[in-house]
């Protein structure tokens, strides 16, 4: 079976981790694996290591910064975006003829509505996997409309995002919810303590606390420097870290990192917060903190962060809000607090330095859970299922 995945991140964010996994998975079950991108950038140079061969459909830098933070206003400002987009759509429906793909697998909202624009012109089912919840407002009518009509089935990374696309699509396309994997090989509570400790000049009973995130609004950095700020008038010696770089082109983002600096300087936490920037050492970063915040404004489609440090053994107190609660079982692999609840996550990370054991009891909770539900083998099985229900579909059609 030959596969044209289409995914519109130039950098490498969490859908793009996921997916790497994935491609490594499905061409080891006899998938050929081809993957159509909109420019060169980290995620290109990592398909190529990796020898995936790739297609650069382009898409014009307009199109690619429209996000949540800022769309095209009404009608005409949609009708200018779809415009933009339909070359790519066009030159996507050219490369699946000349593969001759048997499916297209979207990873992303543009790549959902432009390769789903493909599908029909070629004939080809059309698989969504979703990333993250519709956005609101009149794309997000356009997007529910476009669900219930392009793909042939959609993927969804848990329950929460799956009820919020169901209904639009009850009757004609089916969707199924299917976790995001996590390289349990990689991610395992066997890592050493230290290294970044020694990076940061600390010993190895200094209470770290970190948070793990790109830097885009909506994933809370300011109320975790909140958090940090409270929990350090309690904690003297405590120490927090912020990992993670700016991967998004849309609109929205420009200046967040300068802002953030400035918010820790207002605190008066200078000495206390290290802002390390894009990391690849993630499982050696998590292996050395004490507790893994993550605090999300908006609800969190699935929380690969969390089952991440789940896989390291680490305890993690996050906010109950979209599909975390799918994740992390509060009291027993985490804590779970109310989103933006200050005082509650202070609380929650303060209870964990203050008892070793706890944190220890749902780190090895959270190792388990992980090997239960968070399984690159699982998640591939779950995606060639998928593959068979809509070639089948057409197969019967034809």
């Amino acid at each position: 079976m030959r596969v044209l995945f289409v995914n519109p991140g130039r950098a490498l964010g969490g859908a793009e981790h996921s997916l790497l996994l994935l491609l490594q998975g499905v061409r080891t079950r006899g998938i050929e694996a081809n993957v159509a991108v909109f420019g060169k950038g980290p995620f290109r140079d990592r398909l190529l290591a990796l020898g995936i061969p790739t297609e650069d459909v382009g898409l014009p830098r307009w199109t690619r910064a429209a996000g949540r933070y800022l769309l095209p206003g009404g009608p005409l400002g949609g009708a200018a975006l779809v415009m933009g987009g339909l070359p790519a759509a066009l030159r996507l429906a050219s490369v699946a003829r000349r593969i001759k793909a048997d499916v297209i697998h979207t990873n992303g909202m543009k790549a959902h509505l432009l390769a789903g624009l493909s599908g029909r012109l070629t004939g080809l089912p059309v698989v969504w996997h979703l990333r993250d919840f519709p956005p609101g407002g009149w794309a997000g009518s356009v997007f529910r409309g476009a669900a219930g009509r392009l793909p042939a089935l959609m993927l969804a990374p848990s329950e929460a995002v799956a009820a919020a696309v169901r209904p639009r699509a009850a009757g004609r396309c089916p969707v199924i919810t299917l976790h995001d994997p996590v390289d349990l090989g990689r991610f395992h509570p066997g890592l050493p303590r230290d290294p970044i400790r020694r990076e940061l000049g600390i010993g190895r009973d200094v209470p770290l606390i970190g948070l793990v995130a790109h830097l885009t609004p909506w994933k809370g950095h300011e109320v975790f420097l909140a958090i940090a700020r409270t929990v350090a008038d309690i904690v003297p010696e405590v120490r927090f870290v912020v990992a993670g770089g700016s991967i998004y082109e849309t609109h929205g983002h420009a200046g967040y990192l300068e802002a953030l600096r400035r918010r820790v300087v207002a605190l008066g936490l200078s000495e206390r917060v290290v802002f390390l920037g894009p990391r690849e050492d993630i499982p050696e970063l998590m292996a050395g903190l004490d507790v893994l915040v993550h605090t999300p404004t908006a609800p969190e489609p699935f929380g690969r962060v969390l089952a991440e440090a789940m896989a390291v053994g680490r305890p993690v107190v996050a906010a109950r809000c979209g599909g975390i609660p799918e994740v992390v079982e509060d009291q027993v692999t985490g804590l779970l607090v109310t989103p933006g609840d200050i005082q509650g996550f202070s609380s929650a990370v303060i209870q964990l330095l203050e008892d070793p054991a706890l944190g220890e009891r749902l780190g090895k909770a959270g190792r388990q859970r992980a090997e239960t539900l968070f399984g690159v083998e699982a998640h591939v099985a779950g995606v060639l299922k998928a593959y068979k229900t809509v070639t089948a579909g057409r197969r019967a059609a034809a």
